[in-house]
């Protein structure tokens, strides 16, 4: 009897024919389904390639395009209103597809790439940047000091038409010093003694040449400093420089030239050298808030074992936006300085910068 039920029970439960029939499509979807999550994953990447783009920049900038091709240095995309424009990835803030689907009338690529976003207008960029530092800094004590420094830099960088990665490129770099010392004297008065005053100002213009890693640059320079007895000061001088490494997060660069300086100093002395230029500068960005930058010159003298020498290093650190806070230091020799003057001289500042 119960096993009389339990055969009963099987034949009920089991399909009929008609119904494994329609049940052997489904089947037969699992069975593509590898097949199907496949062609998403290659086809995926094609498409996002196809469609619209839009870069942010580090300046506040967007560039809505087509990505043409990318490496680990520049992203190349095409817009409205350039063929190629090449971009350096330090220079990309974040990147996101257009937020309105292109209306097009297929899913072919061809559409995807003609369509334009309707919430994003394409903005050439600005090509240039600047960047506006200013700073305090403050001792208290036997001896109360206050420095005041300020910086201004303007640089501005141009893709070659023909060639988007390579470019032209102009710095404009001003800073000016200025500070006092009270010491306290006889009779209960404080005197005052000058720490600090000096302006210098840059400027360099360098482009790349050929196809390969090779730069030209132009370097001028005009400024005073009365602590070091240097009434005025000029140097000017060509070079060739080579792009040794162009990573995303880390870019060094290597010169070599010729410098001619002429000062005209406190002690009523005038000089006027050649000198040889080997230098080097780097850019690490340590990650997205905090950055460094330094550079180095050696300037030997043509004519004798005399030389000069200049380095320079930034710490930068993101506060807000276009808000960081820099901790900067400036070291100066010259084996042969105006008389009484040491040879080494040292400054290190804090200022905070604003970029535009």
């Amino acid at each position: 009897m119960i096993k009389a039920t339990i055969a009963k029970i099987m034949r009920v439960n089991q399909p009929s024919p008609k119904a494994a029939r329609q049940d052997r499509p489904l089947s037969l979807s699992w069975q593509m389904l590898p097949s199907l999550v496949l062609a998403l994953i290659f086809a995926g990447p094609a498409a996002m390639r196809a469609g619209i783009t839009v870069l942010h920049l580090n300046n506040g900038d967007r560039i809505a395009g087509n990505i043409v091709s990318e490496d680990t240095n520049r992203v190349l995309i095409t817009t409205s209103w350039i063929k190629e424009l090449s971009i350096p990835v330090t220079e990309i803030q974040r990147r996101e597809p257009s937020a309105t689907p292109p209306a097009a009338t297929g899913s072919s690529a061809s559409s995807l790439i003609t369509a334009k976003p309707a919430n994003v207008s394409p903005a050439k960029p600005k090509g240039w940047k600047i960047e506006a530092r200013a700073g305090a800094d403050f001792l208290s004590g036997p001896k109360n000091q206050q420095i005041y420094s300020g910086r201004l830099k303007y640089s501005y960088m141009q893709p070659y038409a023909s060639h988007p990665a390579q470019s032209f490129r102009n710095v404009l770099d001003y800073a000016v010093d200025y500070g006092q010392t009270q010491t306290a004297a006889s009779g209960g008065k404080n005197a005052t003694v000058l720490s600090a005053n000096r302006m210098y100002a840059s400027d360099k213009t360098d482009f790349d040449v050929g196809k390969g890693r090779w730069f030209v640059y132009d370097l001028a320079g005009v400024g005073y400093d009365e602590i070091r007895k240097i009434n005025f000061q000029y140097a000017i001088g060509p070079g060739l420089g080579y792009h040794l490494i162009t990573r995303p997060d880390f870019i060094l660069n290597g010169e070599l030239g010729l410098d001619y300086q002429e000062q005209h100093r406190a002690d009523n002395t005038t000089t006027r050298n050649l000198f040889f230029r080997i230098s080097e500068d780097s850019t690490w960005k340590i990650n997205p808030g905090v950055s460094f930058t330094e550079r180095f010159e050696f300037l030997p003298r043509a004519d004798s074992t005399d030389f000069r020498a200049r380095a320079e290093a930034t710490l930068s650190y993101a506060l807000w936006r276009n808000v960081s806070l820099h901790l900067s230091m400036l070291d100066l020799y010259d084996t042969q300085p105006a008389q009484s003057v040491t040879r080494n001289d040292l400054q290190v500042h804090t200022s905070v910068g604003v970029t535009f």
